[in-house]
């Protein structure tokens, strides 16, 4: 237990150790307004909330720009490693929901052109893939029919795309923004202050912070095509709350190699499987039916499915596409950018630990894209 508590620990050490000025690089500054919505469903938001959010940014901007030292290309904070990113469909059926949960993204049954970026979590990017990790499924949808949030307070223009930010977690390992300040003030002050907060999970009854991670951790994983994503955090659908799940398809799962593996075995099996063959992902919602245990406010809750079950709500179809094509879009898979808020007003993300995701997601995301000379929020079409 104690060795795996001290894997758990990888990413926050890394994270500190990224934490000082380089001293020499210039940034510019990111000036972006983004208005957060009215709190709704028992939503916590305040003067206080906003405070701690804005330090929460700037100690992450603080992260990225020490973590990218004099090197001429910024990197993401989190999963900047990709193992690919692939062409999709996603088909949306509604035809189980009942009329008010067909709202945004489920008002009517659509097919939408979609990219897949597939990753891992931890920000050294040149960790192997045997290792233990966080894994992540990023999903870009083009040409929604309605505007999404970030447009409709005009951090965004135009741009008409529908994102999800998924990992191999049903729960979320922050727990809420408090957890969130202490984590990151854990981050800030070092190595010793992250050992004794990562203590204070373990032996609380009530955090969640250790055990969610090292079931993460401990998923074995032969191909990013056979394991499922999960939303982890809540998000709204119409009057009430709910969270989201891609499952894979894919029968058949490829075991993960037992020695002589390559570094990059994750990204080179996605690209040989989908060379050959095609394969899916259903998409499921989990409409919240208990909002007294389900809290939007405690991201770390787990919801029970015989209360809340899970309602299939399409499929994203993964068309074969040759490992050549996968490869040549490595570039536009490393400017794109990913934004929970890419939603629909009745499906925007819910709670405060998706309220801090809004004040540091963009930011970071123009900061790095700005630094790189790319296009802000990248790629803007089915390629």
């Amino acid at each position: 237990m104690f060795k795996l508590t001290l894997g758990l620990l990888f990413i926050t050490l890394f994270l500190t150790s990224c934490s000082g000025s380089n001293g020499k690089r210039s940034y510019a500054s990111v000036s972006v307004s983004e208005e957060q919505p009215a709190v709704i469903q028992g939503e916590v938001w305040g003067a206080s909330e906003m405070e701690g959010a804005r330090l929460i940014q700037h100690q992450f901007r603080d992260m990225l720009v020490a973590s990218t030292g004099e090197s001429d290309h910024m990197k993401r904070d989190a999963h900047p490693k990709h193992h690919g990113c692939v062409q999709a469909k996603m088909n949306i059926d509604n035809s189980k929901l009942n009329q008010d949960q067909r709202v945004g993204l489920f008002a009517s049954n659509q097919s939408f052109n979609a990219m897949i970026r597939f990753s891992n979590g931890d920000p050294n990017h040149l960790k192997a893939d045997k290792k233990s990790d966080v894994r992540g499924m990023a999903v870009k949808l083009y040409d929604v029919p309605y505007e999404t949030y970030l447009e409709s307070t005009g951090v965004e223009r135009n741009n008409s795309v529908h994102d999800f930010v998924f990992m191999n977690s049903k729960e979320f390992f922050i727990k809420d923004p408090v957890h969130y300040g202490k984590f990151m003030g854990a981050l800030k002050s070092g190595g010793l202050s992250v050992a004794m907060f990562a203590a204070g999970a373990f032996f609380n009854p009530r955090d969640h912070f250790v055990g969610i991670l090292k079931k993460a951790f401990a998923m074995k994983v032969g191909n990013p095509l056979d394991i499922n994503y999960h939303s982890a955090t809540p998000y709204r659908l119409g009057d009430t709350s709910m969270k989201m799940m891609f499952k894979s398809c894919k029968k058949s799962k490829a075991k993960v190699p037992r020695k002589n593996a390559s570094p990059n075995f994750l990204g080179e099996r996605l690209s040989s499987y989908l060379d050959k063959n095609e394969t899916c992902f259903d998409f499921y919602i989990q409409p919240n039916n208990d909002k007294k245990r389900n809290d939007i406010e405690n991201s770390q809750n787990k919801w029970s499915t015989s209360r809340s079950p899970y309602i299939k709500v399409g499929r994203l179809e993964v068309p074969q596409q040759s490992a050549e094509s996968i490869k040549n879009r490595g570039e536009a898979c490393e400017n794109m950018s990913f934004n929970p808020w890419r939603a629909a007003e009745s499906n925007r993300p819910l709670g405060g630990v998706n309220r801090i995701r809004l004040e540091v997601y963009v930011k970071q995301a123009k900061m790095r894209q700005n630094f790189n000379g790319v296009t802000y929020p990248g790629p803007s079409q089915f390629e």
